[in-house]
């Protein structure tokens, strides 16, 4: 969450809603992630994502997520996402084509991470690959903005901004 918040800030229309023919680019970043709640997945939602510390962020998750695998979760902390992550490595999964959530125009899954050979400044060598699918509503973003976007998150991911 701490490296896609950015990226969403100079990606609006991924941070948005399409209902009919107006779209709304949310000023608030309210970012919804999937949790496995033993008999179906649940999406709970972390208010006001910009600016918030990765500590936070973590502080914010287990509690989400340990709320709805309790089924405890109230209805607004599963409603009102602006866009949506659903790390499908945590189940065991790799790639993945995830549904774009009703309210939102796009969402990040996240696969399990594994150690990859990999060719870097003219070596090989073997390092850890996640990889990640990201399935977008084509009404209101192209493939051109869908890869840029993807561009802009692997770089966000390959160097964080220190907290």
């Amino acid at each position: 969450m701490a490296a896609v918040a950015p990226v969403l800030g100079r990606h609006r229309e991924f941070n948005a809603t399409l209902r009919g023919d107006e779209l709304t680019l949310h000023g608030r970043l309210d970012i919804g992630f999937a949790v496995d709640a033993g008999d179906g997945l649940l999406v709970a939602v972390v208010r006001d994502t910009a600016g918030r510390s990765v500590g936070e962020l973590a502080d914010a998750v287990r509690d989400l997520s340990a709320r709805a695998k309790n089924r405890t979760l109230t209805r607004p902390e599963m409603t009102g996402a602006t866009f949506t992550i659903s790390n499908i490595g945590a189940v065991g999964g790799g790639y993945g084509t995830p549904i774009i959530p009703l309210g939102t125009t796009a969402i990040l899954s996240i696969g399990r991470a594994s150690d990859t050979v990999i060719a870097r400044n003219g070596g090989i060598t073997i390092a850890p690959m996640a990889p990640l699918s990201l399935s977008y509503d084509h009404r209101v973003i192209d493939g051109a903005a869908g890869r840029a976007f993807m561009a802009d998150v692997v770089t966000a991911l390959e160097h964080p901004i220190p907290a």
